[in-house]
């Protein structure tokens, strides 16, 4: 017969063992990622530029790639649910032209996008075997867009026109994703994901500096960007 002491750890045992299994399924995480892809826009502005040139209409709007950093923290409450918080820098060319009917003229636009967003996230993971799963991921948050380094060109010529003022426009951000993730070392996750983001738009400053010295203007206005990147990360369970 097994003595009352035995009985005893046996049962604590029994106890312990899915508890510290249990205990490495939740926790804290941070992880870093890069991604790059395609950005789209659009723009319904019809009164840009110079009030005194009548009203610019923005149109054939096109963004370049688009490259991006990021970190992560965040908890995971069971094996399959996690939650955190994601901020990533990306950044890529952008373009579009106006045109001014009022004097038959057009001009070309050509500078950098750069976002700064901050999303709270939910996440889902679906095994596939005891290293990899599947997880899926919504977010939403805020961004801060930033037109940089905006030049006006004539569109006909090519000859400079002028240097539009930077603007930080704030909007509201959201993001879904679908990817892999893959255990490489007890506490250490590497992880694919192809990424589907709405970035609000994009606004340059109201003011010009160039050959009719400095100007106030109208605002361009970038409408509705969205984001399709595909992201790489590494992620560390504490």
């Amino acid at each position: 017969m097994m003595s009352p002491g035995l009985l005893g750890l046996a049962a604590l045992a029994t106890i312990a063992f899915p508890l510290s299994a249990f205990a490495t399924e939740q926790g804290f995480f941070a992880g870093l990622d890069v991604s790059g892809g395609a950005a789209f826009g659009s723009s319904r502005t019809t009164n840009g530029g110079a009030p005194f040139a009548g009203g610019g209409v923005v149109g054939n709007v096109k963004l370049g790639e688009v490259v991006g950093v990021g970190g992560h923290v965040g908890y995971r409450f069971d094996p399959a649910m996690s939650a955190f918080i994601s901020y990533q820098h990306s950044r890529g060319d952008i373009g579009w032209e106006a045109n001014f009917p009022l004097y038959g003229v057009s001009s070309r636009f050509e500078g950098e996008a750069i976002s700064n967003a901050i999303l709270g996230n939910v996440a889902y993971e679906f095994p596939l075997s005891d290293a990899t799963s599947i997880r899926t991921t919504a977010g939403l948050g805020m961004t801060f867009n930033t037109l940089s380094q905006v030049v006006e060109t004539d569109k006909p010529t090519g000859i400079f026109v002028a240097d539009l003022a930077n603007h930080t426009k704030i909007g509201a951000a959201a993001q879904v994703g679908l990817g892999l993730r893959h255990k490489i070392a007890s506490n250490v996750v590497v992880g694919l994901d192809g990424l589907i983001a709405y970035a609000d738009g994009f606004e340059t400053g109201n003011a010009r500096s160039g050959n009719l010295g400095i100007t106030d203007i109208n605002p361009y206005r970038i409408d509705d960007v969205w984001r399709a990147t595909l992201s790489a990360s590494i992620k560390v369970d504490f």
